[in-house]
């Protein structure tokens, strides 16, 4: 009769707000693991060899050519094989030049850009910049194998 129809709805109503709730749950334990993921930032050690061929670097040598490379940018066209030392071209100028890497920095590209991760356990992925955290100084970038993940600066470079 009727009672059976209504109760089947309501069952099959409560099986759906029951799914509903349990899938928020579990939505609210992934992003409290994705966050506790991101809280702990890898360190950025200064030791590390972290040029790659193709990526975007700045120049921060002051003294260089007089300062006329300073803060302007480069892409490494062939790591040495001392790997703490590569062959840069300069954007606007064409110049190839050798610098050691203590002479240029990272350059992250804006939301959306390719970046190549340099440094740390994601070395050598490719992703996509989602946004930065100014006050991590940490970049939100889209791993290909790793998913979302929070990088400090140092970690991750633009691709030219």
């Amino acid at each position: 009769g009727r009672e059976s129809g209504q109760k089947r709805k309501l069952t099959a109503l409560e099986e759906i707000m029951l799914k509903e709730k349990r899938k928020k749950e579990d939505d609210a334990a992934q992003r409290a693991a994705a966050k506790e993921k991101e809280e702990a930032l890898e360190a950025v050690n200064p030791d590390v060899a972290w040029l790659a061929r193709g990526i975007v670097v700045k120049i921060v040598h002051k003294k260089l050519a007089g300062g006329k490379y300073y803060k302007k940018k480069a892409v490494v066209e062939k790591v040495e094989e001392d790997k703490y030392s590569a062959q840069v071209k300069v954007s606007d100028m064409g110049h190839l030049l050798t610098l050691d890497q203590e002479h240029v920095e990272t350059v992250i590209p804006a939301t959306g850009g390719q970046v190549l991760v340099v440094a740390g356990k994601s070395k050598g992925q490719v992703g996509v910049l989602q946004g930065i955290d100014e006050d991590k100084f940490a970049a939100k970038v889209h791993l290909e194998k790793d998913g979302l993940r929070l990088l400090p600066y140092e970690h991750v470079c633009k691709l030219a």
